[in-house]
């Protein structure tokens, strides 16, 4: 039927396909449809704006990966709801199909509405464009080509509906360290201040991450206010404190969980992630994923930042901290759950009533405040710089395969053996009361040729910091492995100003024979954590910080 429109010479002029500029004439559109794997799919074809109609020749592209017609190549098992018995319709190859109707003498009413149906028998998932080739064509009784649009559709994933119940109580809204990371799943916008009562200011205060600034990498808080208030969006997260409880009830649009995952947009230096699919993901895919090496960070009991292994489902409110110093403009999320289709299985947050998520880590570090904000005062922000991220760079000391080393390889092996057997990790951690609040990871491997860093998360809400740092006092790690040959540790501590903070190590067997010495930079004061274990550091009044260093020094 087709041949027969061109030998008649009925339509002669041509029309463009693609999304079609709006414009005053008539319009073929493809209705964009969503759709659940492995369920068969109608799409309406719709026109509008045509006087009566004599000839329709169709070609309309699709997907063959993600969208299927049956077996069946007639008409009737490919189209459906067309105005007449005789329209043709063909499958010329996967992914194209034709459709083509002619009779001059009892032409179609060009009323407004559905023409036809193309009825796909499954959709396998993911995203397909429904698009009219260039060839596509109506036209009038008198052999006239309308200068129609065209305009495409496509057939994605149907978005789903979750059911969100969430809940965090806040003990005592004057303590810095009760500040909660928050969030919802799916793609919620929904604004904070509806989650929470009371004036703001007053009642509950929120605070988004600025992340970097003017590259810095330092961490930027950014309070929610009025002209510049914050929503939770796809993926994002805040921190809140509130004399009451934040919580939120609802129904919210999912994301599809079999395909068109999100990316999560991200900003240089930290960002606080949620998950916003209804299972769990585990942090080693996402890394793989994005071919990340950082660290993901959730805020943990009485204050202090724990490592996660799992990003667990926002259904359970659960944010975390992630820095981005590889620069990427978004974070892909794999389809690759790691548990169940539903929240995290593993032990619920602290004060949340559903079942949330999280991944306590063993080791934890905890970061700064000086005291205590409450609902007037501003949360202390910490020093704010928090750089470098992991770097793992193997250097290969052995010989050449063919056995054939060097004099100078050969040196280099003698010297290094002894080293590479007397590798160290050692764990400092401050206590305050006989509670852990803060702790660094030191060590050496002769295996390295450049430091291994874990960055150490904003020190925000914590009542006690220890960090690792680097030269200069900048950047600050809670991880740092240094390469043989190595000088000592740079620590810092900070806390509440006049306060006693005990830092105990552990992990003391590793050192073989070594005796690591504990100095206070400003006194001079030395403590033998070999013959203690621990040593009491007396916080200076006005100044809350003192300056360490690590020397790990041969018996």
């Amino acid at each position: 039927m087709a041949g027969l429109l061109l030998a008649v010479g009925l339509l002669v002029a041509s029309v463009g396909s693609g999304e079609a500029t709006a414009q005053s004439g008539p319009t073929v559109a493809i209705e964009s449809q969503e759709a659940t794997v492995g369920d068969p799919v109608d799409v309406p074809v719709e026109i509008n704006g045509f006087g009566e109609i004599g000839a329709i020749s169709l070609t309309i592209t699709y997907d063959p990966a993600v969208l299927s017609f049956p077996g069946e190549t007639s008409t009737g098992g490919l189209i459906s709801g067309a105005p007449r018995e005789d329209f043709m319709a063909d499958v010329i190859e996967p992914g194209e199909i034709r459709i083509s109707w002619f009779d001059a003498s009892s032409p179609i009413p060009g009323e407004d509405g559905v023409l036809l149906q193309l009825k796909f028998s499954t959709y396998e998932g993911g995203k397909s464009s429904i698009a009219f080739g260039t060839e596509s064509e109506v036209g009038d009784p008198q052999a006239n080509a309308y200068g129609a649009s065209y305009q495409d559709g496509e057939v994605k994933n149907a978005t789903t509906q979750i059911d969100v119940s969430v809940r965090r109580e806040f003990r005592n809204p004057s303590a810095p360290s009760d500040y909660e990371l928050v969030a919802l799943p799916g793609q919620p916008g929904v604004a904070l201040d509806e989650t929470v009562i009371g004036e703001r200011g007053t009642g509950w205060r929120g605070f988004g991450e600025g992340g970097a600034s003017g590259g810095s990498g330092d961490a930027n808080l950014q309070e929610c206010v009025p002209g510049a208030p914050c929503t939770f969006q796809s993926g994002n997260g805040f921190w809140v404190i509130s004399q009451s409880d934040w919580s939120f009830q609802g129904t919210v649009p999912g994301v599809p969980a079999e395909s068109d995952l999100p990316s999560i947009p991200l900003q240089d230096g930290w960002n606080i992630v949620s998950n916003p699919l209804q299972q769990d993901l585990s942090w080693a895919s996402v890394q793989s994923e994005n071919g990340l090496n950082e660290t993901l960070w959730r805020w943990a009991d009485e204050g202090e930042w724990a490592k996660a292994s799992t990003l667990s489902s926002s259904v359970g409110g659960e944010a975390y901290y992630l820095f981005n110093g590889a620069g990427l403009d978004s974070l892909d999320l794999p389809g690759i759950p790691t548990g169940s289709l539903g929240p995290s299985s593993a032990p619920a947050k602290r004060r949340v009533s559903s079942a949330a998520s999280g991944s306590a880590a063993p080791s934890s570090v905890g970061l700064s405040s000086v005291a205590s904000s409450g609902m007037q005062g501003g949360p202390y922000l910490g020093p704010g710089a928090y750089l470098s991220q992991i770097q793992r760079k193997p250097v290969s000391l052995g010989a050449a395969p063919n056995g054939d080393a060097t004099a100078s390889e050969r040196a280099a092996l003698k010297t290094k053996a002894p080293e590479k057997v007397a590798g160290w990790t050692l764990e400092i951690r401050a206590e305050i009361g006989g509670k852990r609040a803060a702790s660094v990871t030191l060590g050496k491997d002769p295996s390295i040729e450049e430091q291994e860093t874990y960055r150490a998360p904003p020190g925000y809400f914590s009542e006690t910091t220890l960090h690792v740092t680097g030269e200069g006092g900048s950047p600050k790690f809670a991880r740092q492995i240094l390469p043989a040959g190595a000088g000592s540790f740079s620590l810092l501590l900070k806390g509440r100003p006049g306060s006693d903070v005990r830092l105990v190590a552990t992990g003391l067997s590793d050192l073989g024979s070594r005796r690591p010495v504990l100095v206070e930079e400003k006194t001079g004061e030395t403590h033998d954590l070999r013959a203690g274990s621990s040593a009491v550091i007396s916080l200076p009044e006005g100044e809350g910080e003192a300056s360490l260093l690590l020397h790990v020094r041969e018996k």
